[in-house]
């Protein structure tokens, strides 16, 4: 009866967000890495996912984004990114924890980086877990003058050289979980970290980001299963939203599409190996809106590797006949 209505609560929260970003721009100024295998990095996107499965994983994550991208003047320029996350579940602590880096390069001489702690406490109800996370750590911006061309060469606002700045930052989250579903509700940079860099004007702040994710798992045979998944992610000015769904196989083979509203289509592949603890994944994007001002491709790779819980309780006493007595 309770997770009914803890369940009915957050749908409830979720349809009201909804209604609020419909009078939002169809459009999302990228503030944060985006992954089109978002479905394997829950972690990442909600804090509340630390620990809830019942293994420690640990995921890898490279992007390149419009691959072959070049600048106007300079080589290069395609925005890269990379993460590490692992999380676990820690049953004293009646939750789980977790820790990632991100690594953002986003062309021009800029690059972000974020480094979050999270702890998250799950309550199980039968077959399903209510989970509610936070996420505490810095978030860094690093600006590379050196690579800016001003109109003006003596502009005292342009850095000689690579300088950066770093702020508290703080996630909340949300996430209703079960066997044959998922939906969470996040709320990254809750404190608003700004940046000025030593300067009296042109303050930028990083806005909340409110991320809202579900799938859902439907058995079409014994051996086959279809995963429908959202992601809808807004700053409360804009919004971008992206929907897909995977085939598996198994349990342990998946091919899919994803569609990112107004920017591009994603072909996924992957699958688990070595007993399930290994997790390969590919992610192929293919940019359908915009396509003037990027290049059409963008490449994504998954690593992720699952470790065994330790075994609870006393060793087994091992005795031989010489010393039965």
């Amino acid at each position: 009866m309770k997770i009914k209505i803890l369940g009915r609560r957050l749908m409830k929260f979720v349809a009201v967000a909804l209604f609020c970003l419909l009078g939002t721009e169809v459009a999302f100024a990228q503030v944060d890495p985006q992954f089109s295998q978002y479905i394997f990095n829950q972690f990442y996107l909600n804090p509340a996912a630390a620990g809830l499965g019942s293994k420690t994983e640990i995921t890898a994550i490279y992007r390149n984004q419009w691959t072959g991208y070049t600048g106007t003047f300079d080589a290069g320029g395609a925005p890269t990114t990379q993460i590490l996350s692992a999380n676990a579940p820690v049953s004293f602590l009646k939750g789980g924890l977790g820790v990632y880096i991100t690594n953002d390069q986003i062309g021009g001489g800029s690059i972000n980086r974020n480094f979050k702690l999270s702890y998250a406490m799950h309550k199980r109800f039968g077959p399903s877990t209510i989970s509610a996370g936070v996420g505490v750590g810095s978030h860094s911006r690093i600006l590379d003058g050196g690579v800016y061309r001003p109109r003006e060469g003596d502009d005292p606002s342009i850095p000689n050289g690579r300088i950066s700045q770093s702020n508290l930052d703080v996630d909340l989250g949300v996430l209703l979980s079960n066997p044959g579903y998922q939906l969470g509700v996040s709320l990254k940079h809750i404190n608003q970290p700004s940046y000025s860099f030593g300067t009296a004007t042109g303050e930028s702040v990083l806005p909340r980001t409110l991320n809202i994710n579900a799938n859902v798992l439907i058995g079409l045979s014994y051996t086959l299963d279809v995963q429908p998944m959202l992601l809808i992610k807004s700053d409360f000015n804009t919004v971008s939203t992206e929907a897909g769904a995977l085939v598996k196989y198994n349990s342990r083979y998946w091919a899919g599409v994803n569609y990112r509203w107004q920017d591009a289509a994603s072909f996924l592949i992957g699958g688990r190996f070595l007993n399930d603890a290994l997790s390969l994944g590919y992610a192929l994007d293919y940019v359908v809106f915009g396509t003037t001002a990027k290049a059409p491709l963008s490449h994504e790779i998954l690593l992720s590797y699952a470790l065994k819980p330790p075994r609870s309780g006393k060793k087994s006493i091992i005795r031989t006949p010489r010393y039965s007595y």
